[in-house]
Order: structure tokens, then C-alpha cells, then sequence
């Protein structure tokens, strides 16, 4: 039987202080034996948490994994859109939560990303013109080569985003927080339409 780990917290008594860690056992009553011997109790505190950890990272695997099949399929419907209107659906990722996702190259043209979490998400060489992007988190985001030519990123959290190489032409960038974005000044300021001397 292969080991799992178990995420504990345990008080030994009301006046001691709540102890957390991680032990590998074969179950939770093997779990439960490794603490009683490592604390030396005969009998667990009532308020002993014990969780297994791994089922919660298979868990989050699963939920990861569905979500990047509910994405391959957006996606596949939205390129089937841009070439024909009557085809496909236009992408709707509204206020959908797709941060750390890995999206190189992904064609969202013209898609409708209002309020999208793509926190920590790579969308390198992403073609973006025209999305709608509106209040959404690009917090620390990859941008690099990205084309958001035209794209709406009004109130966009752009944060530690990456654009370098992005293309930025006739963006909206009202009220976005470019806070230490990386970006080429010349870029910056032909996107925020800026004369330079």
C-alpha cells in the first residue's frame, strides 16, 4: 500500500500551542497511530485535525484538468466563430477564474473576457485583438508578444504583467494599473498615446 500525506493540527492541552504538519501514513488510522506516538498520547484531543492531503491535490488535479477540457472546448468553438459567424460561439470566459493557466499562442480575438482571473497565466503570443477585457486580473500575467491591439482593458489589473514585444495598438487603457508591468517606455507611451520629444 503506497503512503499518503496527512496535513495535522493538534493542542496537547488547553494551555499549549496548536501544532501543524505533515506525516505520511498508509490511512488515517495509521495517521492517527503516528501521531499518538509522536506526542505521546494514548488518546488524540477531540479537536485533532487530521486531512488527507493527498485527496486534496488529486481533488484539485481533477478540477484543474476539467477546467482546461472546458477551455480546449471554448476555445475550439470560438476559432470555429472567427472564420464563420454562423459556426461555432463566440468565447465567453466572463469573471471565469483561469488563473495559472497555461495558454501560449491561444487565438481569443474579439472574445468576451470581462472580469477573467488570468493571474500567473501564460498567454504569450496570445492573440488577443480586440477582447474584451475589462476589469480583468492580468496580475503578473505573460503577455509577451501578445497581440491586444484594439483590445478593451479598461480598469485591467495588469500588475507585474509581462508585455514585452506585446502589441498594444488602439487599446483601451483607462484606469488599467500597469504597476511594474514590464514594458518598453517607447511601447507604453505609443499604447497611452503619448507625445514624445
Amino acid at each position: 500500500m503506497s503512503l499518503r500525506t496527512y496535513t495535522y493540527q493538534i493542542q496537547t492541552d488547553p494551555m499549549s500551542r496548536v501544532e501543524s504538519g505533515q506525516i505520511e501514513a498508509k490511512n488515517v488510522e495509521d495517521a492517527k497511530r503516528q501521531l499518538r506516538v509522536q506526542y505521546m498520547l494514548s488518546n488524540l484531543p477531540d479537536d485533532t485535525s487530521i486531512v488527507d492531503q493527498s485527496e486534496l491535490d488529486e481533488n484539485q488535479a481533477r478540477e484543474k484538468s476539467a477546467k482546461a477540457r472546458d477551455l480546449l472546448r471554448v476555445l475550439a468553438e470560438h476559432h470555429a466563430w472567427t472564420k464563420d459567424s454562423n459556426q461555432g460561439a463566440r468565447a465567453n470566459l466572463n469573471n471565469l477564474n483561469l488563473s495559472d493557466m497555461v495558454m501560449p499562442g491561444s487565438q481569443l480575438q474579439n472574445a468576451d473576457m470581462a472580469g477573467a482571473d488570468f493571474s500567473g497565466a501564460d498567454l504569450s503570443d496570445a492573440n488577443l485583438a480586440n477582447a474584451n477585457l475589462v476589469r480583468a486580473s492580468l496580475h503578473g500575467t505573460n503577455l509577451k508578444d501578445a497581440d491586444l491591439s484594439g483590445a478593451d482593458l479598461s480598469d485591467a489589473d495588469l500588475r507585474g504583467a509581462i508585455l514585452t514585444g506585446a502589441t498594444l495598438d488602439g487599446a483601451d487603457l483607462w484606469r488599467a494599473n500597469l504597476m511594474g508591468c514590464v514594458i518598453s517606455p517607447t511601447a507604453l507611451h505609443k499604447a497611452l498615446s503619448c507625445k514624445t520629444k
